[in-house]
């Protein structure tokens, strides 16, 4: 193993939690050695950010729920259709029954 690949792993395991004795046991060095690539390593770089997720396009986003799942189920197998046009559906028609009721009672 070359001095820049131990230093890797040393710098790796000692992030892991491992002391230097239990480090230079597992990979046969001695325990100076290992802190001498301790002390030699260059500064861990940072972390690099995070990329922005993608905005989320306008919709409705319904929870994940095993009654919901099935039920859309149904309607996407009895209309043949994907599951945002059986919601869809399904939203228009409750919405049709009770603009009906609220006219129905003056």
């Amino acid at each position: 193993m070359s001095r820049a690949t131990r230093r890797i792993v040393v710098a790796h395991l000692t992030d892991r939690g491992m002391s230097p004795a239990d480090i230079a046991a597992e990979l046969g060095v001695s325990r100076d050695t290992v802190r001498r690539d301790l002390a030699d390593a260059p500064p861990l770089a940072p972390a690099p950010e995070p990329k922005p997720a993608p905005p989320v396009a306008a919709g409705l986003l319904l929870p994940d729920e095993p009654q919901l799942r099935r039920n859309l189920a149904v309607l996407t197998a009895a209309y043949g259709a994907r599951p945002e046009d059986a919601a869809r559906f399904a939203i228009r028609q409750a919405a049709r029954h009770v603009r009906a009721w609220r006219a129905a009672r003056g």
